[in-house]
């Protein structure tokens, strides 16, 4: 897998500034398979492979739902290549994050998810793990997923925005 191809993947999924009213339809599906627990199958996805030589801004190489080392996407079910391209595309900067919908989804249902649902990894690529992220705090939990997270894990959800937002989450815990 091409490095540069990994870095965009990591990019789209986890920096922009967002909000709950730019949710969009992939964005809904996110919520749908959380909510249910079961991804949308390829076929129900629309999901096809594209010649490597398709456009670089309509593949899963820099959809914000690719996972790009584990070939796996957050809504269709299966293997996935980064020149795949399903119904659920959606670049950075369209709708929200990924972590972002997934807070969403908490604040609504009361729900975190499992340790084994947020794609957890033992060491990030620098700048992309859970100390750069505002949902990780300082006694080493997340409020996105169950668990104990050291500061260079990361995980599928990651949303970095700047330092500002660590030190309101902290002061979370202890209220």
């Amino acid at each position: 897998m091409n490095t540069n191809e990994v870095e965009d993947s990591v990019v789209a999924k986890s920096t922009g500034n967002q909000d709950e009213k730019d949710t969009g339809n992939p964005d809904a599906s996110l919520f749908g398979v959380l909510s249910s627990k079961r991804k949308v199958s390829k076929s129900e996805a629309d999901y096809r492979e594209q010649e490597s030589s398709s456009p670089e801004t309509s593949k899963c190489t820099v959809c914000k739902f690719n996972l790009a080392d584990e070939k796996k996407c957050h809504i269709v079910e299966g293997e996935i290549t980064n020149n795949g391209i399903s119904k659920f595309f959606s670049p950075k900067d369209d709708g929200m994050l990924p972590g972002d919908i997934v807070w969403d989804f908490i604040k609504k249902t009361g729900r975190k998810l499992e340790f084994e649902e947020g794609y957890v990894i033992s060491k990030g690529a620098e700048g992309f793990q859970c100390k750069d992220c505002k949902y990780y705090t300082f006694s080493e939990k997340c409020l996105l997923i169950k668990g104990t997270f050291r500061p260079e894990m990361s995980c599928g959800f990651i949303a970095t925005k700047g330092g500002h937002m660590r030190s309101f989450y902290f002061l979370l815990e202890f209220i």
